[in-house]
């Protein structure tokens, strides 16, 4: 077991720090070196909290200094290993204590810049807090932000909050881990409210104020000595920011809508439930591109990421458009002919002929809203069966693939297609 020692310094009483979950069957022994530490002079007190002891000296008579404090507590403590602190920072000291499994429940408030609410949303463990000036309960705000805010309670390394304020790099990197966690709920507003037809209902990036700056509050939770915490700074030196207004967000009614808030909420976590989450942070990523190339194929392979197809050619064409579907086999043909145009006149001459968009007679806008509405339609399906395997669901694909309807509807489109381009027809067998 190890210590570290903090001798009392200016108006400070001094610190004997150890990690808590080691110390905390060991109070009894805790409490004989206390009374050694009392018999020689000293006044010595446990924290609340188990991680260590406040101490000092108020006999001038029997004053010590840092060394002969450290061997007193090396004789009383005989039991730890007893070291000098090399910082003045108690939160440093145990944080190098510390290992990386111990949590903190804490709450986490990140501004939203760029979206309206008129009221405050509740959608699982999330909370939409509306502009101040709208909340019909402002005293039960827990931060002082007058925009809209997002609040939601997460487990967060302890370690990590220890060495807050330690240095900005470490701050940046607390901030960062708060918002790629609050941009989960904000992947639920963009499903729900944002398009690539309307650019400008697309929500800032969480956290992001208008100065540039990112902001996050952190309220610990439980038994800690330590304090809210309010860390600001450029956290990401590039940024993307709306320069219209935003989506307003006056409710969650959309299909998945349940779903999604059930696998951001841990309530149950499987192998599709993670490629939802893994879809909806890639298509964030689109919404933030500058490049229209770059939005559509970040699309095109967040479907086939999220589909997991074994094929290609019209195979791998029938399969997806199979997931689209809804079962439907009009819906199937309509979308198998959609889907394999933007595969082969938009995506191959992008990526095999180095093609930008105002080279294709096909807008950028419409390529990414619908390859968009196909990942939509996948979410969909995973949601309303639901589906938790990847072969669950390429078995649902090929049950409806091997039905008369549907084969009859996919060699009708490939037999089209094919004439339309000079091509033998190459219809799959399923």
């Amino acid at each position: 077991m190890k210590a570290r020692l903090l001798p009392p310094r200016e108006n400070y009483s001094g610190n004997l720090l150890w990690n808590k979950r080691e110390f905390i069957d060991e109070k009894a022994k805790i409490e004989k070196s206390l009374e050694k530490l009392r018999e020689i002079g000293y006044w010595a007190s446990p924290f609340p909290e188990g991680d260590g002891i406040t101490f000092n000296i108020y006999d001038d008579s029997i004053k010590r200094n840092g060394e002969e404090m450290l061997a007193d507590f090396q004789e009383c403590f005989d039991w730890v290993v007893i070291e000098k602190t090399v910082t003045q920072d108690s939160n440093s000291e145990l944080s190098k204590l510390e290992d990386d499994e111990r949590n903190l429940d804490c709450i986490v408030i990140v501004p939203l810049e760029k979206v309206y609410f008129q009221k405050t949303l509740t959608l699982g463990k999330y909370t939409f807090f509306c502009k101040k000036i709208f909340d019909e309960n402002p005293y039960e705000r827990l931060a002082d932000f007058e925009c809209e805010y997002l609040q939601f309670e997460i487990d967060l390394k302890y370690k990590d909050l220890l060495r807050i304020n330690n240095s900005i790099k470490h701050n940046d990197h607390v901030i960062k881990k708060c918002l790629s966690l609050a941009e989960h709920a904000m992947d639920i507003v963009r499903y729900s409210h944002s398009s690539f037809l309307t650019p400008e209902f697309t929500p800032n990036p969480a956290g992001q104020t208008d100065d540039g700056f990112y902001s996050v509050n952190i309220i610990p939770l439980g038994e800690t000595h330590l304090k809210p915490f309010e860390l600001s700074g450029i956290s990401k030196p590039i940024s993307v920011s709306n320069n219209w207004l935003g989506p307003q967000v006056d409710d969650f009614f959309v299909p998945g809508i349940d779903y999604l808030s059930f696998i951001y909420g841990n309530e149950f976590e499987n192998e599709m439930a993670k490629a939802v989450i893994s879809a909806l942070r890639s298509c964030r990523q689109s919404f933030y591109s500058i490049g229209n190339e770059s939005q559509f194929l970040n699309l095109v392979f967040t479907l086939d990421g999220l589909a997991d197809p074994d094929w290609n050619g019209w195979k791998h064409r029938t399969y997806i458009a199979s997931l689209l579907s809804g079962g439907d086999p009009a819906s199937f043909g309509t979308k198998l002919e959609e889907y394999d145009r933007l595969y082969t006149d938009v995506r191959n001459k992008l990526v095999h002929e180095g093609k930008d968009f105002y080279q294709l007679s096909e807008g950028p806008d419409n390529a990414c809203e619908t390859i968009y509405g196909f990942i939509k339609d996948v979410i969909g399906l995973i949601a309303s069966i639901p589906i938790n395997t990847v072969l669950e669901m390429k078995n649902h694909a090929i049950g409806l693939l091997k039905t008369r309807d549907f084969k009859d509807e996919y060699t009708r489109v490939i037999n089209r297609v094919s004439a339309s381009r000079g091509k033998q027809p190459n219809v799959p067998q399923w």
